[in-house]
């Protein structure tokens, strides 16, 4: 099963490489480089360093600005999912968050604390905190509350009931909401690393933008999201399938037509 999956996500990135790479002899010009020219593009800033340089600073950003989203967004999500007032309270102000543009907090978060970090710390807080909130909080809505009646009827403890069963069950969306959460906050990032910021990715690719340069700008949007995906990879998905392990044997029953 597993090597069939992989087989799979190769054949479908394969599948948009080659045609990626055919449609580029059609296009005059710059209008689509070729994946073999945008392939050596990243190569030479991998190759010299510069890459590593301007990425660690967004992964700095971004791994800041999310985690204190995340850790907001996760306790705020139980809350409204244990406590009625508590959702009936939050509720709209996480739909008025979720509704408000992007561009404007990051233009209110640059006139606020100007060219410095503070300014993507703020602009991720504020714009991720209600998405992963709302993501987390429908996870909240799937919980058995027959199974924490029957642990209140065998007189657990709250302690335990948090531990052995709130935890467990909520693991899945637990994860769900990081996933989502890196990769809202790797777009709002770059928005103001684009916008107000003298280093990142966002920096880069607008410099790449200033020169029209296609391949350039192509060039640090994949190589950085070659590292959002190693980390998909990498820590989440290994987190996942612990987390839910005993949940294999159910979701491999597949409906047939």
């Amino acid at each position: 099963m597993l090597e069939e999956k992989r087989f799979y996500q190769l054949l479908s990135i394969g599948v948009v490489l080659a045609t990626w790479e055919v449609m580029a002899m059609f296009f005059i010009g710059h209008f689509l480089p070729p994946v073999t020219e945008v392939a050596a593009f990243t190569v030479s800033i991998v190759a010299s360093g510069e890459f590593f340089v301007h990425a660690a600073d967004t992964i700095q950003r971004v791994a800041i600005g999310f985690g204190a989203a995340y850790t907001v967004s996760i306790l705020l999500g139980i809350v409204m999912g244990l406590y009625k007032r508590a959702e009936y309270f939050f509720e709209i102000l996480v739909l008025i968050g979720i509704t408000i543009p992007g561009l404007g907090i990051v233009v209110l978060a640059i006139i606020w604390f100007g060219v410095s970090n503070m300014t993507a710390y703020v602009s991720l807080f504020i714009l991720a905190t209600p998405m992963i909130v709302f993501n987390f909080w429908k996870g909240m809505q799937s919980l058995d509350n027959d199974l924490i009646s029957m642990a209140h009827a065998f007189e657990v403890s709250r302690r335990d009931i948090f531990r052995d069963v709130l935890i467990p069950t909520l693991m899945p969306y637990m994860l769900a909401a990081a996933r989502f959460g890196l990769a809202l906050c790797w777009k709002i990032v770059v928005l103001v690393e684009l916008l107000a910021l003298t280093s990142g990715v966002g920096y880069m690719i607008n410099q790449q933008f200033q020169v029209y340069s296609i391949v350039g700008v192509l060039g640090w949007t994949l190589s950085f999201t070659l590292v959002m995906m190693a980390v998909e990879f990498g820590i989440l998905k290994p987190l996942e399938r612990r987390a839910t392990a005993w949940q294999e044997s159910s979701d491999n029953q597949r409906v047939t037509i």
